[in-house]
């Protein structure tokens, strides 16, 4: 029997814990959520995401491909704030996939790191979205299709500006590793994937800590730190204020 408790519909649906930041406070219990894609809620999971979570904010990171193949499932049209903000990947392995196409002798962190200099807007847009309103958005849930990749550096990027050290992201990056054979099993049913997944390495198929502390040294070694190159890409120090308010408190 399985002992996932995520939202009926969700393979990889969780809260993001309250981490401990370096000035003293920690993350809110039940802030901020990570998922996989939303578009298989059922009808009481949906109705349960936001009248129990009270889920307010939806940051989709799907590429447009995939959203119009997918579709949003039963939480389209409802009054929760719906953010679109993809995070590109270098390539797909066919037209008719959304598979990416990843460096066979280090598939993974260059492919995160990538997203950086390809969507800085998406980025950028994660965070003005999580502080908007000076913490009316909240709670929120981000997700992409598989709720490990495009999320697990959202989510990372989000927490290293809080002040969270890079082994506690990296350990919440790595917590959902046993749900992704059941994800990738789901994957290759949906149209914007299929059988295309079966041609990624076996290193896609995990989620590791190393990958997210090597990253993490990467965001600093090419940017100089996840802060900085938020506020070189727009962010501003009242955002990071707001965003500090709105997800933490003193612990």
């Amino acid at each position: 029997m399985s002992s996932y408790l995520g939202p009926e519909g969700t393979l990889n649906f969780r809260q993001v814990p309250p981490l401990e930041t370096a000035d003293g406070h920690r993350v809110i219990a039940g802030k901020l959520f990570r998922s996989d894609t939303l578009q298989f809620l059922s009808e009481p999971a949906a109705a349960h995401v936001v009248d129990v979570l009270g889920i307010r904010t939806i940051i989709d990171l799907r590429m447009g491909y995939e959203l119009d193949r997918e579709g949003r499932g039963r939480l389209e049209g409802s009054d929760l704030h719906y953010h679109h903000l993809p995070f590109t990947v270098s390539g797909t392995s066919t037209e008719d996939s959304a598979a990416p196409i990843l460096n066979p002798d280090d598939p993974i962190v260059p492919h995160y790191l990538g997203y950086l200099t390809t969507v800085p807007e998406s980025v950028v847009g994660v965070i003005r979205a999580l502080c908007a309103g000076e913490g009316t958005a909240l709670p929120a849930v981000i997700h992409c299709t598989a709720g490990k990749d495009r999320t697990g550096v959202a989510v990372a990027l989000v927490l290293s500006v809080l002040g969270v050290d890079d082994e506690s992201v990296a350990d919440e990056y790595a917590a959902g590793a046993d749900r992704i054979a059941a994800v990738m099993e789901r994957l290759r049913s949906m149209p914007s994937y299929g059988d295309t997944v079966d041609r990624l390495p076996p290193e896609a198929n995990i989620t590791p800590p190393e990958y997210m502390l090597r990253f993490l040294a990467g965001v600093r070694e090419q940017h100089g730190g996840v802060q900085e190159y938020l506020l070189a890409h727009g962010v501003t120090q009242e955002d990071l204020r707001q965003l500090r308010a709105a997800l933490t408190e003193p612990a």
